[in-house]
Formats: C-alpha cells, sequence, structure tokens
C-alpha cells in the first residue's frame, strides 16, 4: 500500500516536471525568435499553449 507522503511526493515531482516542461517550451520559442525562426516559434509557441490549456483541466 502506498502511503500518503509517497503519493504527495509523487504528486510534487510530477507538479515539478510539468513546470519544466513548460519552461522549456518558453524557452524554445525566444530561442526561436531571437534566430529569426518564426514559423518553428509559432509552432512551438502552438504546442505550449495547447500543453497549458490541457494541462489546467
Amino acid at each position: 500500500m502506498i502511503s500518503d507522503s509517497t503519493y504527495k511526493d509523487k504528486e510534487k515531482d510530477i507538479l515539478y516536471y510539468e513546470e519544466n516542461i513548460a519552461k522549456i517550451l518558453d524557452r524554445a520559442v525566444k530561442l526561436f525568435r531571437r534566430t529569426n525562426l518564426e514559423e518553428l516559434a509559432e509552432k512551438w509557441d502552438r504546442i505550449l499553449k495547447t500543453y497549458n490549456s490541457k494541462k489546467h483541466q
């Protein structure tokens, strides 16, 4: 049986990784814009927006 503290630790880990995924996507969008790769920036920005909307459902 999984204890409550183990469950809460796993929940914290998941939230931590979800935040990192969003940060990575955001940084990628900024990098693509700085390097004039607008097409990639727009695609990754859509991915980030989709990820954020799905995460908050």
